[in-house]
């Protein structure tokens, strides 16, 4: 990958590290690769990120934020939940294609399957809470850095909470038999569609197509009529 030399130095930092990240994922990425690649110092970027994982976070968060801003006005605007579900989707696919690789990275980050433990977003008190499945548990350095990463996830994941929760108190989508109902399909589809796109290979679609499909599925489902 060639860098333009003459932008800021902060900028081809994050290039480079987009590039690196996106084909060795995040432990096998090194900085001295980062480093090698946007033509600058080692000095320059503890400088300006510290560490690799600053590095990181600064990358995904970057890109992050004009994605929630599009979601937030989607969320803001006055269409009908309906429609706001099938624009938050296809806003969703057209960035996960864009940051396929990169976002898979940062959900495995995030979820930490190798480390046997993750965190859970508790519904009771609005919170990430650690579970340990086995071994010792983080560092609370580490656990630090995964919870930010979940967080990161957790500020698009929430808007779509939001529109669903929207339609159930319009009454335009039916009351959830649970208090924790919305939150749960919500996750569900959140996730379900993150996956689809990280290990399918439905690209001949547009994503307003794809949304559509999903939107109608997941609001009416397959079936005629009820038994």
């Amino acid at each position: 990958m060639e860098i333009d030399k003459s932008l800021p130095k902060s900028e081809r930092i994050l290039l480079a590290a987009a590039d690196v990240f996106s084909r060795k994922g995040y432990m096998q990425a090194t900085l001295d690769e980062i480093i090698e690649i946007a033509d600058t110092g080692k000095g320059t970027v503890y400088n300006y990120f510290k560490n690799k994982d600053n590095l990181f976070y600064t990358l995904v968060s970057k890109i992050n934020e004009p994605f929630v801003t599009a979601l937030l006005k989607i969320e803001a605007n006055e269409e009908s939940p309906f429609l706001k579900l099938e624009l938050y989707l296809k806003e969703m696919l057209d960035f996960l294609r864009t940051n396929d690789t990169l976002w898979q990275v940062l959900f495995y980050e995030m979820m930490g399957a190798n480390r046997g433990w993750y965190f859970i977003h508790d519904y009771a008190t609005k919170e990430n809470r650690l579970v340990v499945k086995w071994g010792a548990g983080p560092t609370q350095e580490e656990a630090e850095r995964v919870s930010r990463y979940s967080e990161l996830i957790g500020s698009s994941f929430r808007i779509l909470e939001n529109i669903m929760q929207e339609g159930v108190d319009t009454g335009v989508f039916k009351p959830s038999p649970e208090n924790k109902g919305v939150h749960y399909a919500a996750r569900h589809l959140y996730g379900g569609v993150a996956m689809a796109v990280f290990f399918g290979n439905d690209r001949e679609e547009s994503s307003a197509t794809v949304a559509k499909i999903i939107a109608d599925r997941f609001l009416f489902g397959f079936a005629k009529s009820a038994k």
